[in-house]
């Protein structure tokens, strides 16, 4: 039987799965690594960091899966379409990698907002403005302050470009990652020439832009020999892991939306081209799916309940040391034991700025309406509704340009968590679904995209019909309805009154 190897690089970790024609997972193996994150917002790793988990998680989903490499035909990767790699002209490092959260470039951002009219960001770029996260801010920032960072550098490349480079020895991105760069050409998906040039980035040091999902060549026999693959393993370019999670969560077609609560909250939706009436408002990319565009507005994600716990949860920490039992569980069970609507307490996820409709990156997380009978479950809990309240308004910004969704596919994280899904569910008012193997997503979309581009499925869409499969369904509670909408109206007055606030 034929296999596929896929490679999801991701924030904090890179996953790899194994997965048969079949469309099952035979064997996968996740490394994490640490990113530092310093006050004035930039979020960076070592390279090698990144590498070496790149090498682990390879090595251990071939391990794991018991299968022969000469039956792993192909690699599809997925990754973060935002974090920058800067190599000097042998393909070394010049700098730390610079996440995509990072921050470094607000004011970059903002200059280059001010530089070039409104029109004409949200015709090549597909958002309202330039933001910190593209790597346009980013590589000026670099060049403002290491200016020898920038002189040296012979390829700007974002991390997936550079791990597709180690195994077939080629700098060549896809539209889907390039998307999000800010100096792509949505519209004519090309490089903006323009921003280049007023940026001073000369072309040839960027990657060849090609399709999502094509297959590029075989793996170099340097790289078979490294990471235990077999000499005609075919690489592909796959997509970035949003558009890679939306193939695999069978996100394929109108009427269904995706969301991954991870490190940051996403939602995908597909669409057939771009819509008209977008003002950039709601971000808009390439999809994975070659010719098709998605809705993807974001905001801070999971990483709050990551924070809660690390720094509120030391009880629940000991408790995983001494038993086992999982610290996020514990805070479930906390809020099981807490009423919808957490007695009125209101928490705005703002951690890394707000997502659509507001779109402040520079909006702070708060905490509204404590009072003495609030306890540790009432926070967590808090934190929940608020995420699923800013699901559902990215969702209505989607729906006002057109989307439509009938049901939820849930993946990431978040998906794990039980008494999340149903919140979720109550607060959206329609069924989230939690796809089988949700963890596996992305590395199942761009396995999804290899398989097909290597001849082993007939098409994206067929692929993700028989293979993608729904672990449970979660239906909204009626009983909870007015509670949520007088939560959910709260919420929009208390994030626009303080909006204002945040610089």
């Amino acid at each position: 039987m034929k296999h596929i190897l896929g490679i999801d690089i991701g924030t904090t970790a890179i996953k790899a799965a194994v997965i048969g024609e079949d469309g099952k997972v035979y064997g996968e193996e996740t490394c994490e690594y640490a990113l530092t994150t310093l006050p004035s917002g930039e979020v960076e790793a070592d390279l090698q960091l990144y590498s070496d988990a790149f090498a682990g998680a390879i090595k251990g989903a071939v391990h794991n899966s018991n299968v022969d490499k000469k039956d792993i035909k192909c690699v599809g990767f997925s990754s973060t379409a935002e974090t920058c790699v800067f190599l000097d002209a042998e393909n070394k490092p010049l700098c730390k990698v610079i996440a995509w959260m990072d921050t470094r470039g607000t004011k970059e951002a903002e200059y280059l907002s001010e530089h070039f009219s409104k029109e004409d960001i949200i015709s090549k770029v597909g958002f309202d403005n330039i933001y910190a996260i593209h790597p346009i801010s980013k590589i000026l920032a670099v060049k403002n302050n290491s200016p020898e960072v920038f002189a040296n550098t012979r390829m700007f490349a974002q991390i997936k470009d550079y791990f597709v480079y180690v195994l077939s020895g080629k700098f060549i991105t896809e539209h889907s990652v390039a998307s999000d760069h800010g100096f792509f050409d949505i519209t004519n998906r090309c490089y903006w020439q323009e921003m280049l040039d007023f940026v001073g980035i000369d072309k040839n040091y960027l990657p060849e832009l090609v399709e999502p999902g094509k297959e590029i060549g075989k793996i170099t026999k340097e790289a078979a020999e490294m990471f235990g693959l077999d000499p005609d393993t075919m690489i592909n370019v796959g997509a970035f892991d949003q558009a890679c999670g939306a193939i695999g969560a069978g996100n394929i077609k109108v009427g269904i939306a995706s969301e991954s609560t991870g490190s940051a909250l996403v939602t995908v939706a597909t669409i057939d081209e771009l819509s008209p009436e977008s003002k950039g408002d709601v971000p808009t990319l390439c999809s994975g799916i070659p010719g098709k565009y998605i809705f993807q507005p974001y905001c801070t994600g999971a990483m709050i309940t990551k924070w809660f716990r690390d720094a509120f949860c030391e009880m629940e920490k000991e408790i995983e040391k001494e038993t086992g039992l999982n610290a996020y569980t514990q805070m479930d069970e906390l809020v099981k034991l807490t009423s919808p609507g957490v007695d009125g307490l209101i928490m705005l996820p703002y951690f890394q700025g707000s997502g659509i409709p507001e779109l402040n990156e520079k909006a702070n997380g708060v905490y509204y309406g404590i009072h003495a009978g609030h306890t540790k479950g009432h926070f967590i809990r808090a934190i929940m509704e608020g995420l699923a309240i800013a699901l559902k308004r990215m969702l209505e910004c989607e729906k006002e340009l057109g989307a439509t969704m009938n049901e939820i596919r849930s993946l990431g994280g978040g998906a794990k968590s039980k008494v999340w899904c149903q919140i979720k569910a109550d607060v959206l008012g329609i069924p989230v679904k939690v796809v089988k193997n949700s963890g596996s997503t992305p590395c199942m979309g761009c396995a999804i995209l290899a398989g097909v581009a290597n001849g082993i499925w007939t098409s994206v869409e067929d692929a993700a019909e028989r293979f993608v499969e729904i672990d449970e369904i979660y239906y909204p509670n009626p009983e909870n309805k007015e509670i949520y909408e007088k939560t959910y109206n709260k919420y929009v007055e208390i994030s626009n009154a303080l909006n204002p606030t945040f610089y």
